[in-house]
């Protein structure tokens, strides 16, 4: 499809990307650096001229780099005899072609359903004005039949969303029972979150170059980590992210405001400006949902920029989001893994160590089960004897010591991820050497 721009802002990169997800090729761009006009949205003179060129260049679609009001879209739909797209229509209509799954695809329609409404009512209003109700419209009374049955398919499509909503909070209550440790992916679109949850999870999550590649919450076991962790990849942010879609969308983003630890993504490899408005979009809509909740910022796509480029974006972004830490990173190369990975654990709270030999007796398998419900555990059979090394909570510590030392533990070593404390001491070694 061939497409006309018309924007308020010279920034029209970001919409060429949409449309070109769409495969819609863009033919011309109009700018005015106005205040937009309550009906025309171009001052007249503007307008005027537009239409005589979309005479000349017979576009297939006219899209709007902005969010219009129903009377605005009215009148530039009549008035160039094409159909008019705002921004908003435009993530909409991407959102739709990747939706997937029963869920996403009802959280599209429930979404698409909203944005129409006042546009509908519009057009109603025109109808009966005696006006045509516009390009998308069948006729006055399709407009009106459609209005009502629209307001009757949103009203069951949210009672399932909320079922869905409360499923998904039993399942995210049933994993912390388990002892599973929640970290999500997060981030604007096209940062680089799937390519970083392939390479924590040695998974295939779906890596593309297009906006809203994935729009269903994808689930895996974080690899490298002790214990259980699960990663949750999810939709990407993007600037003036329409409110219904939001909304529509709230028990996918749940997912992210939930975690434990959120790996808040930016792509380190653009320019300074793009990184700003990105995270900071991306900071606008995380922040009032989580409050003191834990995020991780990680730099992603390292390997496409120098080091001393590096540390640069790495001091940019430092002074946008302290006190929260920085982690630079690359899928490809694996830079800065291990210290997400390291981040991982510390959330987890198992950040103290005991490296044990137990008799290899019935009685030290038993006491391998208890072991499990308060941190990570991993054993082997070494020298006769059963080795045995436990991360858990400096809470739970004395605890554990002190069932390992009566089951006749030989203590190798006690130590703290914020600190080695070296071997254990003579007055804490019993059992055999």
């Amino acid at each position: 499809m061939r497409a006309i721009v018309l924007s308020r802002s010279t920034d029209t990169e970001e919409i060429v990307s949409l449309l070109n997800t769409l495969r819609m090729e863009v033919v011309r761009e109009f700018l005015q650096k106005k205040d937009a006009h309550p009906t025309n949205y171009f001052g007249p003179g503007k307008v005027e001229e537009i239409s005589e060129e979309v005479k000349k260049i017979d576009p297939d679609i006219i899209i709007i780099n902005d969010r219009l009001k129903p009377s605005q879209h009215h009148f530039l739909e009549m008035k160039f005899q094409k159909e008019c797209v705002d921004r908003t229509g435009v993530i909409l209509r991407i959102f739709a072609e990747h939706a997937y799954t029963p869920e996403a695809i009802a959280q599209v329609q429930l979404a698409k359903l909203r944005y129409e409404q006042p546009f509908l009512r519009e057009w109603i209003h025109k109808a009966k004005s005696g006006e045509r109700p516009g390009f998308l419209s069948g006729g006055a009374y399709a407009t009106d039949v459609y209005y009502e049955h629209a307001r009757t398919h949103i009203r069951k499509i949210e009672i399932r969303l909320d079922e869905l909503s409360k499923l998904r909070e039993i399942k995210r209550t049933r994993r912390h029972e388990e002892g599973f440790t929640l970290v999500s992916l997060a981030g604007y679109t096209n940062a680089g979150k799937s390519a970083l949850m392939n390479a924590l999870c040695g998974s295939e999550v779906e890596v593309s170059p297009q906006l809203f590649s994935s729009l269903s919450t994808t689930t895996r076991r974080v690899r490298g980590v002790k214990g259980k962790v699960l990663a949750i990849d999810t939709v990407g942010f993007i600037k003036d992210l329409p409110p219904d879609l939001v909304d529509a969308f709230k028990s996918t983003l749940e997912e992210v405001f939930f975690a434990d630890l959120i790996l808040l993504a930016f792509d380190a490899s653009e320019d300074d400006h793009s990184i700003r408005k990105k995270l900071g979009t991306s900071l606008d809509i995380l922040l009032p949902r989580i409050g003191d909740g834990e995020i991780l910022i990680v730099g992603t796509k390292v390997d496409r920029i120098s080091p001393e480029r590096s540390e640069e974006v790495k001091g940019i972004v430092r002074s946008i989001v302290e006190p929260r830490d920085v982690v630079m990173s690359s899928s490809i190369s694996n830079k800065g893994l291990d210290e997400i990975r390291e981040r991982i654990s510390e959330i987890k709270g198992h950040t103290h160590g005991l490296d044990v030999y137990l008799p290899l007796t019935d009685a030290s398998y038993s006491l391998l089960s208890k072991l499990h419900g308060v941190g990570e555990v991993s054993h082997k059979v070494e020298e006769g004897q059963l080795r045995v090394e436990l991360w858990c909570s400096p809470e739970e510590a004395d605890k554990v010591r002190n069932w390992l030392l009566a089951a006749g533990a030989t203590l190798l070593s006690d130590q703290s991820r914020e600190g080695r404390r070296g071997p254990a001491s003579p007055a804490e070694t019993q059992g055999p050497p």
